[in-house]
């Protein structure tokens, strides 16, 4: 079974074409430049500068952010049964416009034909046809060094409230076998709303994992499943897509755990011995739009952190300081962030054109002692 992947980090869209976004005091954005100048009405006054700080000439300013450019296509990767990553050619960015759209007509259709709709400057996926609520079921899978994700916590909220407090959504999860769920962690949730974002929180009342905060949850209605009348999201499994035209693995909906050895290892591994409380992080993996784990995509911080890395390729992955972009496991990491305000997140991708094509951009919290995680495939363009 394939392993779910995690990494901290924050940042912001970047792009050299014609897409850039700069973010409003509102939280939108707007279509901008992508010549390392904003196109933001407050940015006015200084062209050159990139959300209030000029770029270095290695990087490229999209939604008011600093990115480095990178300088190899995008490949794309995926796992064997040994927890090794293997590349197999260009990643299929198909599904992302490289300029900025600026009406439905300027984006490409899926597999199915369907248009994606523009949306503040990114191609995206509109809401699909299907039912409004289904049956939510997943595991729960530990990142890096393995443990049991059962007795602990899953907890859903809508996008917009607070993940910190209570939700209608919240139970204990279940103990099922390891050929069903490989840490043995499982959790059903019903009537959760599809074509909507959701907070996935997993948290862990004993303390033996850390917080996570998994954003951007979409659960895409025709990706449900009809199980005699009752429309059932089972991340367990597998389901055509009409987006890719072939059968997808949901398991990058799952519920993700990171142990405090985990946690730990990776700081002490980025020389941090202890955060401050008022600091946490943000965790991700890049995908394509074949859901492949995506090598050689830059990613960018709004408000620099503590440590922004990537990681090497083996079973339990580790920061690589030699690294200026995601590895064959599409990993990158943002740590030291400030809780109590909005970020931003994006990446970027060069294809084999050599455009630099960006993957979408998304607003976030952090909270203090916790992991938010936020990954990247298509992009959905839902409220």
């Amino acid at each position: 079974m394939r392993r779910i992947r995690w990494v901290f980090v924050s940042f912001c869209l970047l792009s050299t074409l014609a897409l850039a976004g700069c973010f409003s005091e509102s939280g939108s954005h707007d279509a901008g430049r992508t010549d390392g100048q904003d196109g933001s009405s407050d940015q006015d006054e200084d062209p050159n500068l990139c959300g209030g700080l000029p770029c270095a000439g290695s990087e490229d300013c999209v939604a008011g952010v600093c990115v480095r450019r990178p300088d190899q296509t995008a490949q794309a990767c995926e796992e064997d049964e040994q927890h090794e990553y293997h590349c197999h050619g260009a990643a299929d960015l198909s599904c992302h416009n490289a300029a900025a759209c600026s009406q439905d007509g300027d984006c490409p259709s899926d597999a199915s034909g369907t248009q994606l709709v523009c949306r503040q400057g990114f191609c995206g996926v509109p809401a699909p046809q299907g039912p409004e609520t289904v049956t939510f079921r997943g595991c729960v899978d530990a990142f890096g060094i393995g443990d049991v994700t059962y007795p602990m916590r899953v907890a859903i909220y809508r996008a917009g409230q607070d993940p910190t407090g209570t939700s209608g959504w919240d139970a204990e999860t279940t103990e099922v076998d390891t050929s069903v769920c490989e840490y043995m962690g499982a959790f059903e949730f019903e009537n959760v709303p599809t074509n909507t974002p959701l907070v996935v929180k997993t948290y862990d009342p004993d303390e033996n994992f850390i917080t996570t905060y998994k954003y951007n949850v979409v659960l895409l209605a025709d990706l449900a499943r009809d199980e005699g009348g009752s429309w059932v999201f089972d991340t367990r499994g597998t389901v055509a897509d009409p987006r890719s035209g072939q059968d997808i693995s949901l398991e990058p909906w799952r519920g993700y755990a990171i142990s405090n050895t985990t946690y730990m290892v990776i700081l002490m591994a980025l020389g941090i011995t202890e955060l401050p409380p008022s600091q946490g992080a943000l965790a991700g993996t890049v995908r394509d739009c074949a859901y492949s784990e995506m090598q050689h995509v830059s990613c960018g911080v709004v408000d620099k952190p503590e440590e922004l890395t990537y990681f090497n390729n083996s079973e339990n992955p580790r920061p690589d300081d030699s690294r200026h972009a995601t590895n064959v496991n599409g990993l990158y990491a943002a740590v030291g962030l400030e809780e109590g305000k909005t970020h931003t997140l994006a990446c970027l991708a060069r294809d084999d054109s050599g455009a630099q094509v960006p993957l979408g951009a998304y607003e976030f919290e952090v909270f203090g002692g916790g992991v938010t995680i936020i990954s990247f495939d298509w992009y959905p363009a839902v409220d």
